[in-house]
């Protein structure tokens, strides 16, 4: 795109060179006719470029003049007109709709919904912070609960020679159980049935289960297929479903392990 001030300045050089031209032409012309020299026709050239000169620029100042008393006129006379009447159409096709006064029935209504609106905001704020607090202290105790069980599971397992490894996984399989509610089925260290250990039966097993996931709230068929890849020397010929439906055992010969319902209590 054509810069505009460079068009007019290249137009302006045109119509000057073309004067020079014209006049230079005119000149010649009437010294020929009058059988001037070259001096006068030089000077009755400028006389002549000067004179045309001079009308260029009067009728581009006419021109600014009057373009701009259109202009004016168009904004103060034409403008305001097409305005007025676009509003008086608008207001024909659409209407003016005057707002009644709100009566006082409206107005305490109006109150009432901004109370109800400020009271709902103050019971979101004070619940969020409640919420808050209540999930910490939940954290805390979710924490100190686990926190018994593990000692739970170590207290009961020791006597019977478990090695260091193995109540460590013991006690990371049980962690995975109570808090993510999931059993690994392979595990690294293989717990056998040797020693001490042997002492332990499915009985004593199922109810060292039972103990802990009853804290928990956690199915039976969880805590049996936990018992069936953690120990798995002690269940090598048994089923998760005959697991669970006999996890806890409270009639029968004496048990290294009883069934306990409070065992956060004894910790």
């Amino acid at each position: 795109m054509i810069n505009e001030d460079k068009f007019h300045k290249w137009v302006h050089i045109i119509m000057v060179v073309l004067l020079a031209v014209l006049a230079i032409c005119r000149a010649i012309l009437i010294c020929i006719n009058h059988k001037w020299g070259y001096i006068p026709c030089g000077l009755l050239a400028i006389v002549l470029f000067a004179f045309l000169y001079s009308i260029l620029l009067l009728s581009k100042y006419l021109a600014k003049i009057i373009t701009f008393a259109c202009v004016q006129s168009y904004k103060n006379n034409i403008v305001p007109r097409i305005e007025v009447n676009a509003i008086n159409r608008y207001i024909q096709e659409h209407g003016i709709v005057e707002e009644k006064p709100k009566t006082v029935e409206q107005l305490t209504e109006q109150n009432e919904t901004k109370n109800q609106q400020q009271r709902l905001e103050q019971f979101m704020k004070t619940i969020k912070e409640e919420r808050n607090a209540y999930l910490v202290i939940k954290e805390k105790e979710d924490a100190e609960k686990l926190k018994k069980i593990l000692q739970y599971v170590r207290s009961t397992l020791m006597p019977f020679d478990f090695t260091d490894e193995e109540l460590f996984q013991i006690c990371e399989c049980v962690r995975n159980l109570v808090v993510d509610r999931i059993v690994i089925p392979t595990v690294p260290v293989k717990i056998e049935k040797i020693g001490k250990k042997a002492l332990l039966t499915q009985f004593d097993l199922g109810n060292f289960a039972w103990n802990i996931a009853h804290q928990y709230g956690i199915s039976n068929t969880l805590a049996a297929n936990f018992l069936l890849f953690t120990f798995r020397d002690w269940y090598k010929f048994s089923e998760s479903t005959t697991i669970a439906k006999n996890l806890k055992s409270t009639k029968g010969k004496h048990y290294n392990i009883v069934s306990d319902e409070n065992i956060l209590d004894e910790v």
